[in-house]
């Protein structure tokens, strides 16, 4: 719409009021109480055209004589400053017609109106000022153009102003301005969906997943994914068909539907273990279908049923570790041993009291016999569990024994300076029981013992 010919149109325009100032010179007007020769008719009928053409521009016409003042003003011109007034001197143009810098607050000095420039010789393109008068619904910007005139001998007599309304060129350049600012939106987002696009095909292709869609009565609108394959189906076999149909007793897809929430599950379908994932679309506060991802975890459900397995079998092993590592037998009526293995520590120690404790308890044992055969090390810590087992033993009401000490650990026991005068000690474990058995038989024949005695004492003599 503006083009580089713009300059060119201007001086164009320009020159056509020059010629009509000059054929307005040479019109029959009193001078000196003496008329001018009469103007031919063509000329007359060339000066109308010249006028005519004026008055009807688009652009508003300005010309000026060589004091500064306005003579002429054409239609355009009028809309744009109001009504021309001859008396207005050179110098008051600005707040006459209300003309000003493109700030819109600082009128321009009568020396630098486009005008006055141009009667200064320059030619002036393209300047931009500001209209701002009462009559005026809004300010105007106004681009101007200004060019000498010249009478025949060459000397400048006047000049002429072309002006442009820019409100219609810049509402066209807002208007471009948005097109394209609209078209580069859309474009950008053309772009961000094919990448999406691209990244989700990514996904679909070489992940073992299922990415699917219902609308709100439950019908498969989108259904895609490497998974489908894996699971013996085609891609989109689901498209259009119902989910309820297709998996009754899945509630996956229908409390999603139904309660509007994000649901997770996991299940086994066709012959592969799925783990679910659906999200609720809404429209409007309505529910309008439901986005989800199936994944295949078939391999990691049965890593994980293997793990599981190791784990109970491992839970059984220990169970027996522990059983194996604290037994407590009841060799007799009332006495009972525990045998020692391997390292004592305080864990270990604390399940030995525990378990002893409990066995006397339930027994009323009167002996615990504690075997060190199988102990190879002991330490200040180790012997310290040993002799806390015997006191816990005696505050129940029974014996503790030690039997089974090694010379090594004997010597270790003297060297931490253990107390160990109250405590019962044998070499073996046959050695405990021999004692024990022969302690209970002892106190066995003793209580018959007196009842025979009490007995013949109550015999008549």
């Amino acid at each position: 719409m503006y083009l580089p010919m713009e300059n060119e149109y201007a001086a164009l325009r320009a020159r056509v009021a020059e010629l009509e100032a000059r054929l307005a010179a040479r019109s029959p007007v009193a001078t000196n109480g003496h008329h001018r020769e009469a103007i031919p008719a063509d000329h007359e009928a060339e000066t109308r055209l010249l006028r005519a053409a004026l008055h009807n521009l688009a652009d508003a016409v300005v010309i000026c004589n060589r004091e500064g003042r306005t003579i002429h003003f054409n239609a355009a011109a009028t809309q744009i400053f109001g009504e021309l007034s001859r008396e207005v001197t050179s110098e008051a143009l600005s707040t006459r017609y209300g003309l000003f810098y493109p700030d819109g607050v600082t009128h321009i000095p009568a020396d630098e109106l486009p005008s006055h420039r141009a009667l200064r010789g320059e030619s002036v393109d393209g300047i931009e000022l500001v209209v701002r008068r009462e009559g005026l619904p809004a300010c105007l910007y106004v681009e101007c153009s200004a060019r000498c005139i010249r009478d025949a001998s060459g000397a400048i007599c006047g000049a002429v102003v072309v002006c442009r309304d820019l409100g219609e060129r810049r509402r066209y350049e807002a208007e471009r301005e948005r097109r394209l600012r609209a078209e580069e939106e859309r474009l950008a987002a053309e772009n961000e969906r094919l990448r999406m696009a691209r990244i989700l095909r990514s996904l679909l292709d070489h992940l073992d997943i299922i990415v699917w869609a219902t609308d709100e009565k439950g019908v498969f609108t989108f259904h895609d994914g490497r998974g489908a394959e894996s699971a013996g189906l085609a891609r989109g076999w689901l498209v259009g068909k119902s989910a309820h149909e297709v998996y009754p007793d899945d509630m996956l897809i229908h409390r999603a539907l139904s309660a509007g929430v994000p649901g997770h599950d996991r299940n086994e379908a066709h012959g592969v273990a799925w783990e679910h994932w659906a999200i609720p679309m809404n429209d409007d506060g309505k529910p309008s279908g439901v986005i989800g991802l199936s994944l295949n975890v078939t391999e990691a459900y049965h890593v994980k049923l293997e793990l599981e397995a190791k784990l109970a079998l491992i839970q059984r092993q220990q169970e027996v570790i522990f059983n194996l590592e604290t037994p407590i037998i009841q060799v007799w009526d009332r006495v009972l041993t525990l045998p020692m293995v391997g390292v004592v520590d305080s864990q270990r120690a604390a399940r030995v009291t525990d378990n002893v404790l409990a066995e006397v308890s339930r027994t009323q044992a009167r002996f615990a016999i504690l075997d060190l055969t199988g102990v190879d090390v002991v330490d200040t810590a180790t012997a310290g569990h040993i002799l806390n087992i015997i006191a816990a033993v005696r505050l129940l009401g029974a014996e503790g024994i030690i039997t089974g000490i090694r010379p090594n650990i004997a010597q270790t026991m003297i060297s931490l300076g253990l107390d160990l005068s109250r405590v019962r000690t044998l070499a073996t474990l046959r050695d405990g029981l021999s004692l024990v058995i022969r302690e209970l038989n002892g106190a066995a024949g003793g209580r018959f013992g007196a009842g025979a005695q009490k007995a013949r004492s109550s015999r008549p003599g």
